[in-house]
């Protein structure tokens, strides 16, 4: 089942797609006087969240007070047309499914659909975050970029590749949640910031589908593939011609220039402590090793926090312990997610960049809890102080080892690409 699904993920992104808009628009619809008059914003009171239904009511409250800033004086257009484009998406998987003569047009559609929900997703962030929301678009370009140009690049740097792609998200990550908590206290609540990041994150992973359909579909019509090396006699008569054409790595070139240094001060490393490292030890163990630790300690914050829900001490009007809890439980994942990588890279020798994603996502995470309890002085705070220092220092050799370490493996298809420059 779970192939099936797989096999046809391009039309069931379309229906999901689909299924958000028209959600998204009755909302709109049931909700046109709470928008009109949303202008100016409605801050939720939390000592009034007492049950489930309430705290809905004050995420949809959040949702509306973005939403009335794009739509306040046209809703019920707004979401006449959210409907109306909803029920194309479901006619639009329903063709992806039944036939591949669209593909083409349609790859172009699904590129668009994801430049324009980073764009709208920039302009909401922007009451958030303020311009510092900038910084997520100019990331969202590179990974659209990176996903249209992918062919071209160098097979052998796919981790400077993704090392780019993390360092843009990642200066983004920071300075957004930075601003988020020097208005904590004045502008916004546990509420606001938890309704806020659910409803950018939702939209955000929606775009990255949509990116994902246009450049499969792209790929499948081989408009986005790497064109056949030409001869020597062939490229000179085409330079006479005068005649040149994008090549991403004019551009890229720096990605094999980060390779070339890593590697440099790798060994200057090794010669300047004069160390080898013997054959029997392998990086994958000492991952494991500070994986675990690293595990341990999220899992003791996240038990007692547990410990709150489960003993009868939380009220739901109580939500930065909440917001605490989610946090911490996503945090909990990614060090599962990152445990299960390394299992994966030292028995099968695959998962290689996935691990490298997660850890640096999850020492982002860590380092900007740290930064904002540090300099802060907000209620919400994942870890006490002295674990989040020790998992700032358990989980920075993780991203160092991600980051150096050599790797051969991957798929089939992975090695051919390599074999091949």
């Amino acid at each position: 089942m779970f192939k099936k699904l797989r096999s046809q993920s391009e039309v069931h992104i379309s229906l999901l797609l689909g299924l958000f808009f028209i959600i998204l628009g009755v909302f709109i619809l049931f909700n046109t006087g709470r928008i009109r008059g949303a202008a100016e914003g409605s801050p939720v009171d939390e000592s009034e969240i007492d049950t489930i239904w309430d705290l809905f009511n004050a995420f949809f409250l959040e949702v509306t007070n973005m939403l009335s800033i794009l739509i306040g004086n046209f809703p019920i257009i707004a979401g006449i047309l959210l409907i109306l484009f909803g029920v194309f998406m479901f006619k639009v998987g329903k063709t992806v499914r039944d036939t591949t003569r669209y593909d083409g047009m349609l790859s172009f559609f699904f590129l668009g659909l994801a430049l324009f929900l980073f764009i709208i997703t920039t302009i909401l962030m922007m009451q958030v975050y303020g311009w510092w929301a900038i910084l997520f678009f100019i990331a969202f370009m590179v990974h659209l970029l990176y996903n249209i140009y992918n062919e071209y690049l160098n097979p052998k740097h796919r981790k400077e590749h993704y090392m780019i792609i993390m360092f843009f998200y990642g200066v983004a990550y920071f300075f957004t949640q930075n601003a988020v908590y020097s208005n904590i206290e004045d502008a916004l609540n546990p509420t606001d910031v938890l309704s806020i990041n659910m409803f950018f994150a939702l939209v955000l992973v929606l775009a990255l589908m949509a990116l994902w359909v246009g450049v499969f579909l792209s790929k499948s019509k081989n408009l986005l593939k790497k064109p056949k090396t030409k001869s020597e006699e062939e490229l000179s008569r085409s330079s006479k011609r005068g005649i040149s054409k994008l090549n991403p790595n004019q551009y890229l070139g720096f990605s094999e220039k980060m390779y070339q240094f890593r590697n440099r001060l790798l060994n200057r490393t090794k010669d300047f402590l004069e160390i080898g490292i013997p054959g029997w030890l392998k990086v994958n163990y000492l991952e494991l090793l500070l994986g675990l630790l690293v595990l341990v300690f999220i899992g003791v914050e996240f038990n007692n926090r547990q410990g709150v829900f489960t003993e009868g001490y939380f009220r739901l009007s109580q939500m930065s312990y909440l917001y605490e809890w989610i946090n911490l439980f996503l945090t909990l994942v990614l060090a599962l997610l990152y445990l299960y990588f390394t299992v994966m890279n030292l028995w099968k020798n695959i998962y290689y960049n996935r691990q490298m994603i997660v850890i640096i996502a999850l020492w982002l995470k860590l380092t900007v809890s740290l930064f904002i309890t540090v300099f802060h002085e907000v209620e919400l705070s994942l870890f006490i102080l002295p674990f989040n220092i020790v998992l700032v220092v358990l989980t920075t050799p993780l991203v160092l080892f991600s980051i150096f370490k050599e790797f051969n493996g991957g798929t089939a298809n992975d090695r051919n690409k390599k074999a091949k420059t």
